[in-house]
């Protein structure tokens, strides 16, 4: 008997799902073990997910509904809010593992899958349940199915597909980049034009359109909040043009996509406009996959420069930055698949200190110091039982504050009669601007109400708008090292609202 015939063969299929499983393990742990309270923004979401729309105020609905769906059957603790998040990124990662296997091979796919699942950007969402969590995930199902219609012309495919691109625009409007990589596509490769501009082909267009129809119509009637909220987002209106702004948001993929892995990425597309170095392909798939890459990348870097950008807002060109990274690999061999390997260690260290920073107990952080990085989700209960005791002790008929990250943490952690009294958010404008002015304040809020002053410079206008106004104090929460939330403290009466214009950039 020949000596190797009694070694397991170990597959690529494998390593991948023993590599997910593993993965998967610490981080739900670390979910679980984490002292870190909600984000405002996680907290505004949950707000939403307890009644069942078809938008909401700042984004399209499948992040409230998701969250609606597992609190109301783990209840609504923060580790139930934050559980999906885990499970929904190892899920795109088989997604683009499946993909790497049907367009090359299984090799490619592990790559890809793996690229994907130790991801910097993905180890820290998933502690955290974003808008990212579901759009990706749908991303990559999109891409799996549309290359998968590409081999088998199926109706099967071609539902995937739609359904996938509905639920992606349900997710976050992001999603239109996919449609601009797949127009590239149908533009530049036969098969794919020959699978998808069929019949069957019309359920990418009618699948998505009747998910898509309930949202526009809810949009309609409630003054289109969902969209010009995006449009806000991209603060044109302001002093514009910063090339620092552009160059920091270049920079900070690195901490998205992973400190070897970006630089790679960014390699091969040079190497490929000057053809050089890259393997020979003769087909069309590395060319349609750039198309789902460099759009986003090129569109939010010219935002970034005209405005600003989150280091996120470009998250969509990695799934099949992840395929294209994995293809690579495998077909160059050598110092390429080297690299990229070495990326998998340097996304593995750094995330697994992320990941393990989150779980360790607060006293803990603060002597490792970081506190900067993690402070708005520190100390609300605390922040909410000191309010608490004010709202007794002044016997307030309301609090308002002048922050919306400051609302949503009061409605969260002061959720099931902690805070007894209403919490509003005062207006700057005539019309509210976020989720949490959209209450407006009563008379009855303002007979005896407790402003919370958090923003410095809107003040004079907030006290403006109260017949009377009287300083009672200040409160200072510790979030740890030398960072407090603090408060300037008023009591005031008569709700008299004047027309206010909001001063750009504001800062607390």
């Amino acid at each position: 008997m020949p000596e190797n015939s009694s070694k397991a063969h170990i597959t690529p299929e494998f390593l991948f799902i023993s590599a997910i499983i593993i993965l998967g393990i610490f981080r739900i742990s670390a979910v679980f073990a984490t002292q870190l309270n909600l984000g405002p923004d996680e907290a505004q979401y949950w707000r939403w997910g307890k009644t069942f729309d078809w938008g909401y105020f700042s984004k399209p609905p499948l992040v409230a509904w998701t969250i609606g769906a597992v609190t109301s059957v783990l209840g609504d603790a923060p580790w139930a809010i934050r559980f999906p998040p885990t499970f929904v990124h190892l899920g795109s990662a088989g997604f683009l593992f499946l993909a790497g296997r049907r367009i090359w091979s299984s090799q490619v796919g592990l790559i890809a899958g793996l690229s994907y699942a130790m991801m910097t950007g993905v180890w820290l969402s998933s502690l955290l349940m974003t808008t990212d969590v579901m759009l990706l995930f749908f991303w990559s199902a999109a891409l799996f199915f549309l290359f998968r219609l590409r081999d088998e012309h199926d109706l099967f495919s071609a539902i995937g597909l739609g359904m996938a691109i509905g639920l992606g625009f349900l997710s976050k409007y992001a999603m239109v980049y996919f449609l601009i990589g797949l127009a590239f596509a149908l533009l530049i490769d036969r098969p794919m034009r020959k699978a998808v501009l069929t019949f069957r082909g019309l359920a990418i267009l009618i699948i998505p359109v009747a998910w898509l129809t309930p949202h526009v119509i809810w949009n309609m009637n409630n003054g289109f909040k969902t969209v010009s909220h995006t449009a806000d987002n991209a603060n044109w209106g302001t002093d514009l043009f910063h090339l620092d702004n552009a160059i920091k948001f270049i920079a900070d993929q690195l901490g998205v996509f992973g400190v070897i892995h970006f630089p790679m990425l960014c390699i091969f597309l040079l190497l490929f406009v000057l053809r050089r170095g890259i393997p020979e392909n003769r087909d069309t798939t590395i060319l349609a996959l750039i198309g789902f890459i460099v759009p986003p990348l090129a569109i939010i870097t010219v935002q970034a420069f005209i405005s600003r950008a989150h280091a996120n807002w470009a998250a969509t060109a990695y799934p099949a930055a992840c395929l294209l990274l994995g293809w690579w690999a495998v077909s160059a061999g050598g110092w390429v698949k080297k690299a990229i390997y070495a990326g998998f260690a340097a996304n593995l260290l750094i995330g697994g200190v992320l990941v393990t920073y989150a779980a360790l107990p607060l006293h803990t952080q603060e002597s490792l110091g970081g506190v900067n990085s993690v402070k708005r989700l520190k100390a609300w209960p605390e922040t909410v039982s000191e309010v608490s005791k004010l709202v007794q002790q002044h016997n307030a008929t309301a609090i308002i504050v002048d922050e919306r990250e400051i609302w949503h943490g009061l409605d969260y952690y002061g959720r099931d009669g902690i805070i007894s009294v209403p919490v509003r958010a005062w207006r700057r404008q005539d019309i509210p601007k976020s989720a949490s002015e959209e209450a407006p304040i009563t008379d009855a809020d303002a007979k005896n109400a407790l402003v919370l002053s958090y923003r410095k410079r809107d003040l004079k206008n907030l006290l403006a708008d109260f017949r009377t106004n009287a300083h009672v104090g200040e409160l200072s929460i510790s979030l740890g090292g030398k960072y407090k939330r603090k408060f300037q403290l008023y009591l005031v009466q008569g709700f008299e609202p004047k027309s206010q214009k909001p001063e750009p950039n504001e800062t607390p």
